[in-house]
């Protein structure tokens, strides 16, 4: 009996044993054979220290504690530098809008002032001795139309930048000039000029009746009287440009601004007479009529610009409201060298002449309502989209004007004028009066121009 417990006893023992999983035993990795020796690991004792600082003694190796460090894969395939492929990336210019970053224009003008209007001033007769009062075959010498009609040459600049990115609304600036033109006409009855006699062209203010005031005649007056007028336009503009429509073969812009116009004008009447008879000695006289236009007003226009390949036409139509200003000046001057028994004596009397005199001397303003319209229409070629030249026409139009001619009064005084009296003018008469007649003012000619937009 204690036999059989002794044999249980340890066949129990043996159970603990049996349950343990049995582990293999590692099989070597045969490793290609390598010409370099093989690195030896450390030994265990200089692997890691037996003590921290301070010579405290550890009971075991010390750890590496926190993240492993990342391994890094080497590359089955080496890479060669020739097998890189560099990508380079260019940015496109930003895009332009219908207006451009900035636009330029310079253009040559080419224009022709309305011709200034002048009354009939000088009546006479070329060849014969008679009197003038002798027949009534006179001719007009003088006056009654225009001196000439010449183009006057000037030029127009124009600067613009948008005001926007997208380029669709800008600012622009504009002036423009016509030079001072000249023109003068000379009536004469010195000798071998055919004339024979000539005189002022007047109406007397106490009869009414027409009458003539003789300056130059055969055997007593030896005289020369001369007109000249001039004219003398420019101005400039500020207009905010919005473009409405931008297609390959249109673009609408339309504009809205500020409009300066001035027109400068001017008559001078200057005589000098020798004088056998009468008072004799030698008279000088000289009249002046100055019309000044300032106009100021806002402005609205639109424009289109068609194009197709290389050319191009725009059409612009632009009208402006406003005030204009408008000064009438007159002046007038005789000088008189009389013979006198101890010599020549020198009088001279300012604010007379023979059409001004004190009743009208002098200068006056006032201020009207006025339309200033401007229509263009050129035509041109252009190069890409950053210039062209262009040839055109150009037509201004100032509704309201005043101009030196219209300010003429011909009703006369005789008596108050001293080239007749020898005396100093007789102030405290009405006429001539200031008369301050209005009428219009243009201008136009061609354009011959240079655009550029970049």
């Amino acid at each position: 009996m204690r036999c059989a417990w002794a044999v249980s006893l340890a066949f129990i023992a043996t159970i603990p044993a049996m349950a343990q999983p049995v582990t293999p035993a590692p099989v070597p990795i045969a490793l290609p054979p390598s010409d370099e020796p093989a690195e030896q690991p450390p030994a265990a004792d200089d692997a890691m220290p037996r003590e921290l600082p301070g010579g405290i003694p550890v009971s075991q190796p010390l750890q590496p504690t926190g993240p492993e460090p990342l391994a890094i894969a080497e590359s089955p395939v080496p890479v060669r530098s020739q097998d890189i492929v560099w990508e380079l990336t260019v940015e496109p210019p930003p895009a332009c809008g219908s207006l451009r970053p900035h636009w330029h224009s310079l253009e040559l003008l080419y224009w022709w002032p309305a011709r200034p209007p002048i009354p009939p001033l000088v009546l006479g007769r070329r060849g014969g001795s008679s009197p003038p009062w002798a027949g009534n075959n006179l001719q007009l010498l003088a006056g009654g139309r225009a001196i000439d009609s010449q183009p006057n040459a000037g030029g127009r600049f124009l600067l613009g930048t948008p005001l926007n990115a997208d380029q669709t609304f800008g600012l622009e600036v504009a002036y423009f000039f016509l030079g001072t033109r000249s023109f003068n006409q000379t009536v004469s009855n010195w000798g071998g000029n055919g004339v024979a006699f000539f005189g002022l062209n007047y109406t007397d203010a106490t009869t009414g009746a027409s009458d003539l005031l003789t300056l130059g005649q055969t055997g007593s007056l030896f005289a020369t009287l001369g007109l000249s007028t001039s004219v003398r336009v420019q101005g400039w503009e500020v207009n905010t440009v919005a473009n409405l429509w931008d297609r390959p073969g249109l673009k609408l812009n339309t504009l809205l601004g500020y409009r300066y116009f001035m027109v400068n004008e001017g008559l001078r009447i200057e005589q000098i007479q020798h004088r056998y008879t009468g008072l004799g000695g030698i008279t000088e006289t000289a009249d002046q009529f100055d019309a000044h236009n300032r106009f100021h007003g806002g402005q609205i226009g639109l424009s289109a610009d068609l194009r197709g390949g290389l050319v191009f036409c725009e059409v612009v139509a632009k009208v402006a409201f406003g005030q204009n200003y408008q000064v009438v000046k007159t002046e007038g001057m005789t000088h008189l060298m009389l013979p006198t028994p101890g010599g020549a004596a020198l009088q001279t009397y300012g604010g007379s002449g023979l059409l001004v005199q004190p009743s009208n001397f002098g200068r006056e303003l006032r201020g009207v309502f006025a339309v200033l319209p401007e229509g263009s229409v050129k035509f041109g070629f252009r190069w890409g989209t950053a210039g062209r030249v262009y040839v055109g026409y150009n037509f201004i139009y100032l509704s309201d004007a005043v101009r030196p001619g219209d300010q003429i009064d011909r009703t006369l005084h005789p008596l108050q004028l001293p080239l007749v009296s020898g005396t100093a003018p007789v102030f405290g008469g009405d006429r001539p009066a200031r008369l301050f007649q209005r009428s219009d003012f243009w201008v136009q000619g061609l354009v011959v121009g240079l655009e550029t937009r970049y």
